[in-house]
């Protein structure tokens, strides 16, 4: 295993929680470098495994983390030449005038020949109650692509579990090529928590002694406090710079700071902060 490879994979294993996405990823790279090797040895590439992949979860599960290190991955596998992500949506393709979102489309697949193709929220690509919606004109290029680069692309769609399903079923083509299902869970409170102690470390503060505790009941209330619109990371970061104004704020009263200050995080910061949270 190359360096490159190892160190992909030690990005992965780093990121908080996500255990059935690692050892989906861990089954999937195992199989991949077994195939390489293989092929080597003379032995033939063996059954052939789809690379197209859905992503289903809620916002902020880390889909389109992951989704660049695979890239990256299947380029140290030697499946891709780039190794990049290139990230679309909906409004990167879809058009209003009929017959222009194809060729809107075939632009921004172009762009991602030798590479990844990331597709969030895949599901607003197909609306059944619209008749005149295009949406179908980039799925119809999508397969296209798929089909006369097969050798030099690969997707990956997310979005919301449910929807990626109806997605996926909506249509043959896709059911045929997206075979594989990696399933982000939600981050518990005690993730959210190591994600909130990993932005900390990698803006250059820390937390307090007395904070940390507040901490860990902070991200409770976190996943409380939003319910049913409960977005993960996203939510965590919001609590996270909510904490660093909370202190800016702070220290805006405070004359000669020291380093120390400027980097401390307290517990009248965090209450303040999940205090005002919504």
């Amino acid at each position: 295993m190359s360096e490159a490879l190892q160190k992909s994979i030690q990005e992965i294993n780093k990121l908080p929680g996500l255990k059935k996405v690692k050892d989906e990823v861990k089954n999937l790279v195992a199989y991949l470098q077994s195939s390489k090797e293989r092929k080597e040895q003379g032995l033939g590439e063996g059954p052939a495994l789809t690379l197209h992949l859905i992503f289903s979860g809620n916002p902020g599960t880390g889909k389109t983390t992951v989704a660049r290190l695979l890239a990256e991955i299947y380029r140290d596998l030697g499946l891709i030449n780039g190794g990049k992500l290139i990230e679309v949506t909906r409004s990167d393709l879809v058009v209003a005038e009929k017959g222009k979102t194809a060729e809107r489309a075939a632009d921004k697949f172009n762009q991602a020949i030798d590479n990844v193709l990331f597709i969030d929220e895949a599901y607003t690509l197909i609306n059944k109650n619209d008749p005149n919606d295009n949406g179908q004109e980039a799925i119809d290029e999508l397969l296209k692509f798929m089909e006369d680069f097969r050798d030099r692309l690969i997707v990956i769609v997310a979005g919301y579990e449910k929807n990626m399903k109806d997605f996926v079923a909506a249509n043959a083509g896709l059911a045929s090529r997206f075979k594989r299902n990696i399933v982000f869970e939600n981050y518990n409170d005690l993730e959210l928590y190591q994600i909130f102690y990993k932005m900390c470390r990698e803006n250059n503060y820390m937390i307090a002694n007395d904070a940390s505790t507040p901490v860990k009941d902070a991200c409770k209330k976190v996943i409380e406090i939003t319910g049913e619109r409960y977005s993960n990371a996203r939510d965590v970061r919001r609590f996270f710079e909510g904490c660093i104004q909370s202190q800016s704020v702070r220290l805006s009263l405070k004359k000669d700071k020291t380093k120390m200050d400027l980097m401390m995080i307290k517990k009248e910061d965090i209450e303040t902060t999940i205090n005002n949270f919504s």
